[in-house]
C-alpha cells in the first residue's frame, strides 16, 4: 500500500507504510490518483493519518532548517558583524526589558541586506569604536533615518505567510 501526500505547495510524494518517501514526481503522482467517476472510494487504511502527519513535521523541519540555513549564510559586512556583537554585549548587560526588546528589532533590522549609506555609517562606527549606549543611539537614528522598519515589513513576505506547512490533499492508494 502505498500513500500520497501534497504537504504545502513544495512538497507532493508518495510514501510507504513506514512514511518514506518513495517518490516526489508529482506527474507520475497525479497519474496514479486518477480514476473515473464510478469508481467508489475506499477507507482510509489504518494508520494512514499518522503517517501524513509524519511527512508534515519532516517537512517542517526541513523548512526550519532551510530557513535558518539562508539566514546564517548570508554573508555579513565587518560593520554589521561588529554591531551584532556590540548589540549582543548590550543585550547581555541590560535588564531592561524594553531595552532588550529595542536591541532584537536592531538585530534583526541590521542582520539583513544593507545600503551602502548604511554600510559607511556602521564602518565608521567600528573604526571610531563607538559601543555601548551611545551605539544603541546611533543604531536607532540609523533605524529611523533609512526607513528600516519597512525593510523588515518588506523582507519575504511569501516566507511570513507561509510559516505553517498545511496539507493541501491527500490520496490513500491501496
Amino acid at each position: 500500500m502505498k500513500f500520497m501526500a501534497n504537504v504545502g505547495t513544495l512538497m507532493g510524494g508518495t510514501i510507504d507504510e513506514a512514511g518514506e518517501v518513495v517518490s516526489r514526481d508529482i506527474p507520475r503522482i497525479l497519474g496514479l490518483i486518477k480514476c473515473g467517476q464510478d469508481q467508489k472510494g475506499a477507507p482510509l487504511p489504518a494508520g494512514y493519518n499518522k503517517a501524513v502527519m509524519q511527512v508534515k513535521r519532516r517537512f517542517a523541519e526541513e523548512v526550519k532548517h532551510r530557513q535558518a540555513e539562508r539566514e546564517h549564510t548570508l554573508s555579513l559586512k565587518q560593520g554589521q558583524r561588529y554591531l551584532l556583537r556590540e548589540l549582543r554585549v548590550l543585550f547581555g548587560a541590560t535588564d531592561d526589558e524594553d531595552e532588550k526588546a529595542q536591541i532584537n528589532i536592531l538585530e534583526k533590522a541590521f542582520r539583513g541586506p544593507t545600503t551602502s549609506a548604511i554600510d559607511r555609517e556602521l564602518n565608521l562606527l567600528r573604526r571610531n569604536g563607538v559601543t555601548g549606549q551611545e551605539l544603541l543611539k546611533t543604531l536607532v537614528h540609523l533605524y529611523h533615518q533609512h526607513n528600516m522598519r519597512d525593510w523588515l515589513d518588506r523582507r519575504n513576505p511569501q516566507l511570513e505567510n507561509h510559516q505553517i506547512p498545511k496539507i493541501v490533499c491527500s490520496e490513500a492508494l491501496v
